[in-house]
């Protein structure tokens, strides 16, 4: 897998080294000069980038504020709108952004959607809706209520655990069910514990991830 540690400004600069490709978050495009300019530098260098929505920080982008981002830096993959948990909602944004704005993006440009759902059967039917739509870049969310269903033993005390684990489990059922599609890209969303990427080591099919465990663990010592 690709991986793509979160990095504050003052190490950026260290990116290319430390970092196999470049995670892009649109509002901070806004937010610092430097931040703009590196991930214009990047695309310059050819560099492998994914730009994600602005969900998981809070963020509530316009469609046209995305798609400026989208022009300005030219990622290699943009995750299209999602809903936590709403299957219906992050389907709708998928159909939309695959009928009506995918062939105006710049060239070289792909989209990625994102499994959600509130439950395991929900997670499964909106990834094979996404293959129907005719995505070929899918990504699996690590913060799911279905995760914590799965695993409410650790749900309660240690939400981390469920997640990774549900998320494991959402993966592994795909696979046991001949359901995963190993042509496409997939990528882990924010892998908030490191063990988890043990249990992917024989799944080719997923390409890469994002994380910020690194600098959190740091910054608590």
């Amino acid at each position: 897998m690709k991986i793509s540690h979160e990095l504050p400004l003052s190490l950026m600069h260290n990116a290319y080294e430390w970092n196999d490709y470049d995670y892009c978050l649109p509002h901070l495009i806004d937010k610092y000069d430097q931040y703009k300019l590196f991930f214009q530098k990047s695309r310059l260098d050819k560099r492998f980038v994914i730009m994600d929505n602005g969900l998981f920080e809070g963020v509530t982008h316009t469609t046209e504020d995305l798609i400026e981002k989208i022009n300005l830096v030219r990622p290699s993959i943009f995750i299209v709108p999602d809903e936590w948990n709403d299957a219906n909602a992050t389907l709708r944004n998928a159909k939309s952004w695959m009928i009506n704005y995918k062939q105006g993006l710049p060239e070289g440009v792909e989209l990625m959607a994102v499994c959600q759902g509130k439950d395991l059967l929900e997670l499964m039917t909106t990834y094979q809706t996404l293959l129907d739509l005719g995505y070929n870049n899918i990504a699996f969310n690590h913060s799911s209520c279905a995760y914590q269903e799965m695993y409410p033993t650790f749900a309660g005390t240690e939400p981390l655990k469920a997640s990774m684990y549900g998320r494991m489990e959402f993966i592994r059922r795909l696979v046991e069910k001949d359901i995963i599609r190993k042509t496409v890209y997939h990528h882990l969303l924010g892998c908030s514990l490191p063990q988890e990427f043990m249990a992917y080591k024989d799944w080719s099919f997923i390409k890469s991830v994002d994380t910020s465990n690194p600098i959190l663990v740091g910054a608590e010592g």
